[in-house]
């Protein structure tokens, strides 16, 4: 495909090493749906301290998740705007670090909620099947 100028729009650039462009987009697009989360809870969140007055607590913890994603998109932004080599994968890693320290407590929630409410249905849980012995147990639900 070429522009109005006869440059070839679908060559990589030279400066622009494809790996953390992808490795970066693939993360941030997987990150999506714990930023939703969070991004609502820090909104409920501060409507509800500003309604009711009740202490800041937990919206401190959600604000700073939010924080930590829109600096993972900031350097998200910079690392496809960045010229050299160095700089692209600085900051994808700046990139790919702050959006997953901003997941992994949406994720362990997540994970901790699937994980208590399978084992219910267990040999052990509050509606499985009689224990015959320790191995019918799962191990995620001992």
């Amino acid at each position: 495909m070429t522009s109005d100028l006869g440059e070839d729009n679908t060559t990589v650039h030279p400066g622009k090493p494809r790996v953390p462009l992808v490795l970066a987009t693939v993360i941030c697009v997987l990150a999506v749906v714990p930023a939703i989360l969070v991004g609502s809870f820090a909104v409920g969140s501060v409507v509800s301290v500003a309604r009711t007055g009740i202490v800041w607590g937990q919206t401190w913890e959600s604000i700073l998740l939010l924080v930590l994603y829109l600096a993972g998109l900031l350097a998200f932004i910079a690392m496809r705007r960045s010229v050299t080599v160095r700089r692209t994968w600085i900051t994808a890693g700046l990139a790919i670090t702050l959006v997953g320290l901003a997941s992994i407590p949406v994720v362990w929630v997540v994970y901790h909620g699937v994980t208590e409410e399978w084992c219910e249905s267990q040999p052990g849980g509050r509606g499985g099947a009689p224990i015959t012995s320790m191995d019918d147990i799962p191990a995620v639900c001992r």
